[in-house]
């Protein structure tokens, strides 16, 4: 049997009101979506291969289970520009030499947040 190569991921959350969750997301991630192949769904390239799906007009939302956090190079600036556009992310947590890192949900409940890398762990 041979092994499969994995070669990229998407991750889809699922929210509300179209304009309203393009407005959201467009703001948290600095610019349109990359595609747009259905009027209820949307996609951002975040790294190459690494895809974020928005999911809009949906009435069954549960909130995602997971954290979906977005990688910065700066946690205190990018910090300081969420609170400017009107987000409300919580105080920035740091891990010395591994992450800081600060956290936010969306106006749907799903748990979102930034973070940058302060290292690199090293293996065994």
């Amino acid at each position: 049997m041979s092994e499969m190569n994995v070669r990229g991921l998407t991750v889809a959350v699922h929210v509300g009101d179209r304009d309203e969750a393009l407005a959201f997301y467009c703001a948290l991630i600095g610019r349109d979506p990359d595609l747009g192949p259905d009027p209820d769904f949307y996609e951002w390239e975040i790294s190459p291969g690494a895809w974020l799906q928005l999911s809009t007009g949906r009435t069954d939302i549960n909130p995602s289970s997971f954290r979906l956090r977005l990688q910065v190079e700066d946690i205190e600036a990018s910090v300081n520009v969420l609170r400017a556009k009107g987000f409300e992310p919580s105080d920035v947590k740091v891990l010395p030499g591994l992450v800081a890192f600060a956290n936010l949900t969306d106006p749907w409940g799903n748990p979102l947040g930034v973070y940058q890398d302060l290292g690199v762990v090293a293996g065994p």
